[in-house]
Order: C-alpha cells, then sequence, then structure tokens
C-alpha cells in the first residue's frame, strides 16, 4: 500500500509540474500572437459585443488568461483596442501548444521518467521481497544454530539486517573452523599442537623450502629422566612437567622468533608434542645456518632449570637429536625420524646433549630396528634357548649355583650376544615377554635338576629395571615357583649395582618377602655403580657379585687389589657371599681364594653349557656322590 501511494504522488507532482511548465508555454505564445499570428484563426469581436472574464481558477491549463464566451465556444484574448477585441480559439491554442516539438519531448520524457520510477518501484519491490526472503531463511540457518540474532535495530533496511545476519554466520563459521581445529590437533595436555598437524605443518614448510632453495632444521626433544618422576611422584606430577616444558619451549620460539602462529587455530605450528615426553621444534634456516644450534643449546638450558611442583624440586634434563633439510632427509616422516636417531645417539653418549644426525648414525638406528624385529619373530618361534655357567667354591670347586644365560642363535647372523640385544629388549620392554620365558624355564630346568639330587644347587636368574618396574615381582616369582614346583630356597635373583641404588621402595620391600620366603638375592657388577656403604647396608642382599674389571686388574693394579681385599672384608663383616666374575686365569684364580672370596665364576671354571651337558658332566657320571652332598664337583680345565 505505501508503495503504491509513493507512486501515485509521484504521478500527481509530475502531471501538475507539466500542467505548470504547459501554462508558462501557452502564456508565451498568447504574447506572441500579438505579434504575429503563426498559422492560427484570429477572431475579431466589437467592444460592446462580447464580455471579457478572467479563466476560472480549476483551469489549471488557462490560468491567468482572459476568456471571451461565444456560442459556447471559449476564445482566448490576445489584444484589446478602444474599438475591438482580439482573440482566438481556445481549444486551438491548446492544441497548438501542445503539439509543439518541445511539448512533445517534454511529454515523452516525462513519460519515460514516471514508467522508469515505476519500474524501479516495482524492482525495488521485488529485491525487498528477495531480501526479505534472504532474511527469513537467514534466521531460520541462525536459529537452528542456536546463534543469537541481533534484533535491538528495528529501523535497519533488509539489506542492512542481511549484512548483519551474514556477519553472524561468518563469524560463527570462523569460531568454529577455528575450534575444530583446535579440538582435532590440539593435544589436550600441553596445548601445543600434535603430532598429525605437526607433519602437515613441515609438509607445506618443506614445500616452500624447496621452491626458495634454503634449509630448515628439525629438532626430536625427549626428556631424560621422566619416567622416575611418574615412577616416584605419579602421573599427575609427570602431567604438571610435561605441561612446563611446553610453556618453556614456547618461550625459546618467542626468543629466537621462530614462532608461526595459525590464523585459523591461533595455535603455535613450529612447536609439537609427538606424544609421551617427545617434543619437537622446527626451524627456518633461511637467515641463519646456526640458529638450530642456537636454539638447542637454549632448550637444554632451560630444561635443566628446577621445575618446581607443590613443596618439591624435580630436575630433569633433555635429549636433542637434529635433522637439516635437505642434508638428511627430503620428507617430514623421514626428517623426524632421522632426527630420532639423532637424539637416540644423544642419549647413548650421555644424555643432556645435542647430537646433529649422520649417515653413520642411520646404519646403527637400521641395526636397532632389524634385530628388534627379529627379535619379535625370536620369540614367537621359540628361537632362544638357556646355557647354564656354574659358580663353584674356591675351595673343592662344588657347585654353589649356576647362572641361566640366555643365548640366541640367528639363522642368518648366526650367534648374536647378549650385550648387543638385551639393552634393545629392554628399551622396547620386549625384555617382559622374553625375561617371563626365561625365569619360567630356568625353573623348569631347575626342578629337574633339583628332583635328580642337586638339591643343594641353586639357579640365578638376572632381573632386569624394566621387570621390576612392570610388575609385582613377588607375585610375578612366586607364581612361576607354583608352576615349576622348584622350592624358594633353589631360585637366586641377579639384579645390578646400578638398578638396586635406584629401586623404589615397594620394590624393596618385595624383594624383602621374596627373601623371606627364602630367594637369595645377588647384587650383580658390583663395583660399577655408586652405591655407599650405608646403602649397600640397607639393600636386601645375601651375595656380592664382584665385577670381572677388578678381577682382570688385581694382579697389574694394587687400587684394584686392595678393592677387592676391603669387598672380601666387608662380605665377612655382613655375612655376605661374595662370588668373583671373569676369573679365566689360575693366577686369577688362585688370588681370589687367597683373599678369602668365597665362590668363583668365569671361563676358567666353565663357559656357558646346555642343559644336556650339564646332567651328563654332573649327573650321569657323579650320580652317587651328587645323592649324598646334594651337589657336584665341577672339575677346572687348566689351560695348557
Amino acid at each position: 500500500m505505501a508503495n503504491t501511494l509513493r507512486i501515485l504522488s509521484i504521478c500527481i507532482i509530475t502531471l501538475i509540474a507539466f500542467i505548470y511548465g504547459f501554462n508558462i508555454f501557452l502564456t508565451k505564445q498568447v504574447n506572441d500572437l500579438v505579434y504575429a499570428p503563426k498559422g492560427i484563426d484570429i477572431h475579431t469581436f466589437e467592444q460592446g459585443q462580447v464580455n471579457v472574464v478572467a479563466a476560472p481558477w480549476y483551469n489549471l491549463v488557462l490560468s491567468g488568461q482572459h476568456l471571451i464566451y461565444n456560442n459556447d465556444i471559449a476564445y482566448i484574448v490576445i489584444n484589446v483596442t478602444a474599438d475591438s477585441v482580439i482573440t482566438t480559439s481556445a481549444s486551438d491554442l491548446v492544441l497548438a501548444t501542445l503539439l509543439a516539438p518541445i511539448n512533445i519531448i517534454i511529454l515523452l520524457l516525462l513519460a519515460l521518467a514516471v514508467s522508469w520510477l515505476v519500474s524501479l518501484r516495482f524492482k525495488n519491490k521485488i529485491e525487498n521481497q528477495r531480501l526479505d526472503f534472504l532474511n527469513n531463511q537467514f534466521i531460520e540457518l541462525l536459529s537452528g544454530l542456536n546463534i543469537a540474532i541481533n534484533s535491538h535495530h528495528t529501523k535497519r533496511t533488509q539489506l542492512e539486517q542481511l549484512q548483519n545476519n551474514f556477519q553472524s554466520l561468518s563469524t560463527y563459521i570462523t569460531n568454529y573452523t577455528r575450534e575444530t581445529e583446535v579440538s582435532i590437533y590440539q593435544d589436550k595436555l600441553t596445548h601445543l599442537i600434535d603430532r598429525h598437524a605437526y607433519i602437515e605443518h613441515l609438509a607445506k614448510q618443506l614445500r616452500i623450502a624447496e621452491v626458495n632453495k634454503f634449509s630448515c632444521a628439525l629438532l626430536f626433544i625427549d626428556l631424560d629422566g621422566f619416567k622416575q618422576v611418574n615412577d616416584s611422584f605419579g602421573h599427575s606430577f609427570g602431567d604438571d612437567v610435561l605441561i612446563q616444558v611446553a610453556s618453556r619451549l614456547s618461550s625459546v620460539l618467542r626468543h629466537h622468533k621462530i614462532s608461526s602462529i595459525s590464523p585459523i587455530s591461533q595455535l603455535e605450528q613450529n612447536l609439537a608434542r609427538l606424544g609421551g615426553d617427545e617434543f619437537s621444534i622446527f626451524i627456518n634456516l633461511k637467515d641463519n645456518k646456526g640458529k638450530a644450534l642456537e636454539v638447542a643449546q637454549n632448550v637444554l638450558h632451560e630444561i635443566e632449570r628446577d621445575f618446581v611442583l607443590g613443596n618439591k624440586l624435580i630436575k630433569i634434563s633433555a635429549s636433542i637429536g637434529i635433522a637439516v633439510y635437505p642434508d638428511s632427509a627430503a620428507t617430514p616422516q623421514a626428517l623426524l625420524q632421522m632426527a630420532d636417531v639423532a637424539m637416540y645417539r644423544a642419549k647413548t653418549d650421555g644424555r643432556g646433549i645435542f647430537k646433529v644426525y649422520s649417515p653413520e648414525m642411520g646404519k646403527k638406528i637400521r641395526r636397532y630396528h632389524y634385530l628388534l624385529e627379529e627379535m619379535r619373530l625370536a620369540i614367537s618361534s621359540n628361537s632362544f634357548h638357556l646355557s647354564f655357567q656354574p659358580i663353584v667354591h674356591v675351595d673343592d670347586c662344588a657347585i654353589d649355583y649356576f647362572e641361566a644365560l640366555v643365548r640366541w642363535e640367528h639363522p642368518v647372523e648366526g650367534f648374536i650376544t647378549p650385550d648387543e640385544f638385551i639393552p634393545i629388549a629392554e628399551e622396547s620392554n620386549l625384555i617382559l615377554e622374553l625375561g617371563d620365558w626365561i625365569m619360567l624355564e630356568s625353573c623348569r630346568q631347575m626342578s629337574a635338576w633339583y628332583n635328580a639330587g642337586m638339591n643343594k644347587v641353586s639357579i640365578s636368574v638376572n632381573l632386569s629395571g624394566v621387570q621390576l618396574k612392570h610388575y609385582d615381582i613377588y607375585e610375578w616369582v612366586m607364581e612361576k615357583l607354583a608352576k615349576t614346583g622348584l622350592p624358594a630356597k633353589a631360585l637366586m635373583l641377579e639384579i645390578t649395582e646400578s638398578t638396586l641404588i635406584k629401586a623404589s621402595n615397594k620394590i624393596i620391600e618385595s624383594l624383602e618377602k621374596l627373601r623371606g620366603e627364602g630367594i637369595t638375592i645377588a647384587i650383580d657388577d658390583f663395583g660399577t655403580g655408586f652405591s655407599s656403604l650405608s646403602t649397600l647396608a640397607d639393600l636386601p642382599i645375601d651375595v656380592i657379585k664382584l665385577d670381572k674389571l677388578f678381577v682382570s686388574q688385581a694382579n697389574d693394579n694394587l687400587k684394584y687389589n686392595e678393592i677387592m681385599h676391603s669387598v672380601s672384608e666387608l662380605g665377612r663383616k655382613l655375612g655376605l657371599k661374595i662370588v668373583a666374575e671373569g676369573v679365566e686365569e689360575l693366577a686369577q684364580f688362585e688370588l681370589v681364594k687367597s683373599m678369602g672370596i668365597n665362590c668363583v665364576q668365569g671361563y676358567l671354571v666353565s663357559h656357558p653349557e646346555s642343559s644336556v651337558n650339564v646332567g651328563h658332566k654332573v649327573l650321569q657320571d657323579n650320580i652317587n656322590f651328587v645323592s649324598v652332598t646334594g651337589t657336584g664337583v665341577w672339575n677346572i680345565q687348566q689351560p695348557l
């Protein structure tokens, strides 16, 4: 209705304007006729015969003119003299004026203007209907997405409302996209990006580096001692450490101006938590080739600072591996792998340092992964076997116990030494599965020998620190004894000095319980760790195994000789049995014997033997002696 009134008003105003203009032109025509008729009939009336009157007010076309009516015909007065009145037909003059070219042009222009205005109003009406439809659609969409609609400004036009609704939707989409990326790619604990998002970022950066021909570096950061924090204080403390580490690494990026914030998620892209206690930093080396080393040094310094957790101070360090694009690798996954290799080298070389990847490191890691996979196959196919090395008394060479030693005869590689595969098994936790088999098989074999008469002999099994942490060691050992029927007194557990001194109170308590059952506990490789005498007195041990380093050096080095004397004396005072490892020469045997050390182990006595050979040597030839004494004699083969 409002639009119709607007159009009607425009038409009326246009008509009035036309009539007003027409009247002006008509008046001009009348004035011009005073001087020249211009083809219009002129009528003359005598003064006394006619009556001159003004045009009525409502006749807008003839407004301002004087008229004479004769025989119902209106005449417009052109001129008046003393005797006559000169006129012309009003209808003729109006028609002549109307048909004048200028009036026709004006009329057409007015008609065009009116039609344009009408069509414009019609288009506006259609557009408003469309805008109204779109606004309604937007409102439904925004309502469906639970987006608040700003309806405070009631005087907004349809277009302004549409713009406002579009802005609301655009803001929602931007926020939703950011929240989605954060939800998918952000590590929930540290709020850094995760491995997947980091690899995507690396792929983009490496493409840029390839096009612009510059280098990049990748830092692979692994925390040293983090597992001990978790084991000692609990996972909540460990989580706090990871959060603080993430914060410190972020500050390193800001300090070195290598930060890269995602425009969508607003997350730092050059720093990621890869998983567990592993982090990574990406560095563009376009302007500074030595930037990676500077950042690595700064990271080490930041991680070595004390971590404050409640009322506790925690100290850890980090090992860092550095891989450089394109020298080390050309893809994100390969670059991460090479940096991981370099990090592993940093750990093996002392921890708390960084190493840059070199091809030589790659050979070692390939060997590592090769043996790891082969070990998995060997465990599943029972390809490991046990050998048994006797430990004898120095006085009569009577067998005190056998140490069970795992051996691996690879079908292609041949004999692979325990020094090579045991560390891999411990690092990968395969030692849990392998150690389970070793313990069960050792107890089964000793149970058979025990039942055959060797009831004064025990079997010694080495335990890893990994097993102590992952198992309830008391329940685990007692289960194996129950399965095999081996008496507890026939089992000895050997634990390295370095493992024992770091053992938790819970582990110490479990070992004490095992001793209470009759199981013997031995401290292996004694002298290579850092235990003090006070610590040694508190440990639940029965046997000290003196490391072969002392035996091999004692005849040539007075200090080592004195240490052996001191350990022997210490053993007597603490009531501990002392075993000398690595006795390979008769002179070493005699030296050990002279020091009052109880037992010896080494190649002079015997190499590790198969269970069949042990049976032949001890049981088959000396069955009567074994049945009486409960043990056997192992004859020492003196070198020629």
